[in-house]
């Protein structure tokens, strides 16, 4: 075992997929400039008699996309014009996938099921001293599944 970590073993931030399936369409999300999820755990407190530290006790979880893209497609526009004259919101997919092939540890991919976005959307911009249109996205994903995951490096 070696004493220290393989440099190699830092994952390129830059080498992901994305795909989101809108309405029954699956995009190649290329213009994607950034993706992230995040589970966020609730705890609870729980008072014990006898102790003046309280416990806590996990009551919830909930997980949070944020993603900032290139405004190169209406796919999202369309989710908010369904809710404007239906509604309904549409939920979608986001399946992503990190795979550096310089690391040891392969590819980590999570689908993540029946997002619904939350927030603003971007509708129409323009900027005369502006470089390019960009939106973020946020959303709930009701689940998620695990498709790949990283190996244990050797070293760990």
């Amino acid at each position: 075992m070696s004493g220290f970590m393989n440099t190699n073993d830092a994952p390129s931030s830059k080498l992901a997929t994305l795909y989101c399936t809108v309405g029954g369409r699956r995009y190649a999300m290329l213009n994607a400039k950034n993706f992230e999820a995040k589970a966020n755990v609730s705890l609870a407190d729980v008072p014990i008699l006898g102790k003046t530290i309280k416990g806590k006790k996990p009551s919830g979880l909930e997980i949070k996309i944020k993603m900032t893209l290139y405004k190169c497609t209406e796919a999202f526009d369309r989710l908010v014009e369904e809710y404007k004259n239906t509604g309904m919101l549409p939920t979608f997919e986001a399946e992503v996938e990190s795979n550096d092939p310089a690391t040891s540890m392969g590819a980590s991919g999570k689908t993540y099921h029946q997002c619904m976005i939350e927030g603003d959307v971007l509708l129409s911009s323009f900027d005369a001293d502006g470089d390019f249109i960009e939106q973020d996205i946020e959303a709930y994903a009701m689940d998620y599944s695990k498709d790949s995951e990283y190996k244990e490096p050797a070293y760990m």
